[in-house]
């Protein structure tokens, strides 16, 4: 699937519209709502983790807390990856490395940027590193938990020099992860590892794996079972109906998704700082309906297909 700036068959922007679509989908010097996540998930997993460590909180809660502070990562990790978070490539980078610093400390941000655009450049197709997190009912779970690591296998076996490349950044982290886990564990606080790090950590991939790269590429069958977006069903040819846009409940779900409701939207214009979408959306609508689209309206899973015209402005 093409951005909008690639694609064979771009949306039109109306002359008038095109200053406020350039100003919403390019990065500012610096999102400062995307600092202001980074801080909460930082200043939420220390305090947390300090709290449990001086037996002020239970590991068990300190474990739920984790969650919810490591769940918006991806917000900050992911647009760290497209340069939306500061148009400052070193300040944008360490954002992006000190958000996965704390739920991926062994996986480099080069290793996400990689398998990321290969993500864009081939969406849905046989060659998209995303096709990891789609699978059989028994499995699906532990391919959302273990998508990160899909990325560097990913990588490895690209035969591109620049995906192999990102590979000697991912290699000293995981050495290194592994040698500060394996210290901690031996001074007595293996325990402490597993359920303030390592669960949540992997409970919350898991949960990014689902809403961000799972849930939004779905499609359903002609007898409504649930499947996979393929080419076969118009994701290269059909710019709009590559991934989903999700309306409905948008004050719980901007929170919720991260304002990958509207991951349309990104896959359109990536630069998009995500805290965007949904003013991109507003100021393309009428454009956009005029095209094919995947709805999934309010919590369905199973989006339809709503051919180009046949929607009012403003319907859910």
């Amino acid at each position: 699937m093409s951005s909008n700036a690639s694609s064979k068959s771009p949306v039109s922007v109306p002359p008038e519209k095109r200053a406020e679509l350039y100003r919403l989908t390019n990065p500012p010097p610096i999102a400062w709502p995307t600092l202001a996540v980074l801080l909460f998930i930082l200043t939420g997993v220390i305090g947390t983790d300090i709290l449990a460590l001086h037996h002020q909180l239970p590991l068990w809660g300190a474990c739920l807390l984790n969650i919810v502070f490591m769940y918006p990562v991806f917000h900050v990790a992911h647009d760290a990856t497209h340069r939306s978070a500061s148009s400052n490539v070193h300040i944008n980078d360490w954002m992006g490395r000190l958000a996965l610093l704390v739920i991926a400390p062994q996986v480099s941000l080069s290793t996400f940027r990689y398998s990321h655009m290969i993500h864009h450049r081939f969406t849905n197709e046989a060659k998209d590193p995303d096709h990891y997190t789609h699978g059989p009912w028994w499995n699906i779970v532990l391919r959302w938990m273990t998508f990160d690591l899909s990325y560097v296998v990913y990588n490895l076996r690209s035969g591109d020099p620049r995906g192999i490349k990102t590979l000697k950044d991912t290699l000293p982290l995981a050495f290194a992860t592994l040698v500060v886990a394996g210290i901690l564990t031996y001074a007595g606080y293996g325990l402490e590892v597993l359920i303030l790090w390592l669960i949540p950590a992997r409970i919350t991939t898991a949960l990014i794996g689902f809403v961000f790269l799972w849930l939004p590429h779905l499609d359903g069958g002609e007898h409504g079972q649930l499947q996979h977006i393929t080419t076969a069903t118009s994701s290269h040819d059909n710019l709009t109906a590559g991934t989903t846009v999700r309306i409905g409940y948008e004050p719980v779900l901007d929170v919720l998704m991260q304002w990958h409701n509207y991951h349309l939207i990104h896959h359109l214009w990536p630069t998009t700082p995500s805290y965007q979408h949904r003013q991109v959306w507003s100021l393309m609508e009428p454009e956009l309906r005029a095209r094919d689209l995947r709805i999934q309206h309010g919590f369905a899973v199973i989006p339809t297909m709503h051919p180009g015209g046949t929607t009012a402005l403003g319907s859910p």
